[in-house]
């Protein structure tokens, strides 16, 4: 049989591809190509992303650390300790960026919930 069209239908592509719940890639469904870390996935809606970015108690001029990657959905920036450290168990093989937390939130990242925990502990100890 030759085809005359070079167009796709959308049965073609829906038995083709398959979407990640995850993350919102695509990707072939036999070939079992995509491997999502969906540890760096939002579930945030944007109303509450703002009201996280807005809750920040600690300064804007601060350095924070987010997570230096081209695929995903990470949303979350990280305190650090004096030696540049996150203060979370963060676990990433991709390397972290460094920039001030308003630049963070310029950019819609929200505040890492667990960082921010303890760091207060800290304080409060202190």
């Amino acid at each position: 049989m030759t085809r005359t069209s070079t167009s796709i239908t959308a049965e073609e592509i829906e038995n083709t591809f398959e979407r990640c719940p995850a993350c919102g890639t695509y990707a072939v469904k036999i070939t079992d190509s995509h491997y999502c870390d969906n540890r760096f996935t939002s579930s945030l809606t944007d109303t509450e992303r703002n009201q996280r970015i807005a809750g920040d108690p600690y300064p804007g001029d601060e350095t924070v650390a987010i997570v230096d990657q081209f695929v995903g959905d990470a949303f979350a920036y990280h305190e650090l300790d004096a030696d540049n450290h996150t203060l979370c168990t963060l676990h990433t093989d991709n390397p972290l960026a460094y920039c001030t937390r308003t630049e963070a939130q310029d950019d819609q990242y929200a505040p890492c919930q667990l960082c921010q925990r303890l760091r207060q502990k800290r304080e409060a100890e202190r």
